[in-house]
């Protein structure tokens, strides 16, 4: 065997497993408090909030979010509706939808800005306490800021993510994604808000506090993921981010793989361009354990992009090797398949933990929806399909290591 898929492979396996031990733990210790159901207890019994939504090219969607929003129960709120120089009907079907109703704000810009520039237009006129930011294909339930605003009755706490869901996942790949945000958007948040380590305030939903967002300047107009590179700000300034597991926004996700797939990329892209400019964040004891995680999430994500890789390149020889073996059989396929059988005691050590870790992820996977408080039954094709989004993450990042290197822009639509 190859010394160098050897080692990568028991790197991989070694951090995977840690972290895959470490989350079960936390869970299991947890799990009393993952649902708190927090009572309106803040300064002011109902404070004023605002809720931002950047919008371009949104003519299809947005009249479905600003449904959501009249349909919020809470109150003393005003929504703010940034057109960002739309060159579809978004500015027409927003006018005709808020339909005068005194609590929407319309700014109409007329150029495109981006969408950190557009949040923070909103965020210059809002008058709330706190200023929520969502995605203009997104939905929120009726409730969702009566069980996310008591979080703010710490000081400490800067912002409040919620769970993310697919919007009505009707193919296979929605169903797939709808498993990875019911784990990744929400519930690993909410575990890893117990060691003040959530390194993203998702785009779809989160609310901050609006003195914060002055303190720290805004959305970073320069970064591409702007979600997730105010959250390394907002640990560098000493706030916190607190995850409420049971309040719950709903996103539409790209109609195609090349959708989904420019999407991801400018995730990635945005995740190496935020390590870079925090870089030195990495490594310090002034940011608890944030500092340590991002270098430890970021090393198993290279280690596991350099296994994929190298087994590729493995393959393909291999692969390359084999036709070479059957030029002289007449390239007798059927009869090398036939002569084929299974032998454990063939099994070598790399096949033990490439089985070991396997089982390991689709045993989260399992507890995760537990926890997740979704039902198995309804998304069972999604179970299926979601330890195999673990091969198209590594074709995502390699598509953002490449824009990287490239310079090249990536807009975030």
């Amino acid at each position: 065997m190859e010394p160098l898929y050897n080692a990568l492979v028991y790197v991989v396996w070694f951090l995977a497993t840690y972290f895959i031990v470490l989350f079960m733990l936390i869970i299991f210790t947890y799990k009393d408090k993952l649902y708190e159901n927090r009572k309106m207890n803040i300064n002011q019994k109902n404070p004023m909030v605002s809720i931002v939504v950047p919008a371009y090219n949104e003519e299809g969607k947005i009249a479905d979010t600003i449904s959501s929003l009249k349909n919020a129960t809470y109150k003393n709120v005003e929504f703010i509706i940034v057109n960002d120089g739309s060159n579809d009907k978004t500015a027409k079907v927003v006018k005709a939808k808020i339909n005068n109703d005194k609590r929407f704000i319309f700014i109409d810009n007329h150029k495109n800005k981006g969408k950190a520039a557009a949040l923070n237009d909103g965020i210059k006129i809002a008058k709330g306490e706190f200023v929520a930011c969502m995605d203009a294909d997104s939905t929120i339930e009726p409730s969702i800021l009566e069980k996310s605003l008591p979080y703010f009755s710490d000081k400490s706490i800067g912002a409040v993510t919620v769970s993310v869901e697919v919007k009505n996942p009707k193919k296979f790949l929605d169903m797939v994604i709808n498993i990875e945000y019911a784990l990744g958007l929400s519930l690993f948040l909410k575990v890893l808000s117990f060691f003040d380590c959530i390194m993203v305030t998702p785009g779809p939903f989160s609310i901050y506090r609006k003195s914060m967002l002055e303190e720290i300047g805004g959305f970073d107009v320069n970064n591409v993921t702007e979600d997730l590179e105010i959250a390394y700000r907002i640990h560098k300034s000493r706030y916190k981010i607190r995850n409420c597991l049971e309040a719950k926004v709903q996103t539409i996700l790209p109609s195609t793989f090349k959708g989904l797939y420019r999407q991801r990329r400018r995730w990635y892209s945005g995740a190496i361009q935020t390590l870079a400019q925090h870089r030195k964040m990495l490594f310090s004891r002034k940011y608890g354990l944030f500092g340590f995680f991002i270098p430890y999430n970021f090393l198993l994500i290279g280690s596991g992009l350099l296994l994929f890789l190298y087994a590729y390149y493995l393959g393909i020889s291999k692969a390359i090797e084999s036709l070479l073996y059957f030029q002289y059989t007449n390239f007798n396929f059927l009869e090398r398949l036939l002569e084929w059988e299974f032998d454990l005691l063939k099994f070598n050590i790399l096949d033990v933990l490439g089985t070991i870790m396997l089982i390991a992820t689709i045993t989260v996977m399992i507890v995760g929806i537990n926890f997740a408080r979704k039902g198995y039954k309804e998304n069972r094709w999604g179970m299926v399909g979601y330890p195999f989004l673990f091969f198209l993450y590594q074709i995502f990042w390699l598509g953002a290591i490449f824009s990287v290197i490239k310079g090249k822009k990536v807009k975030w639509r």
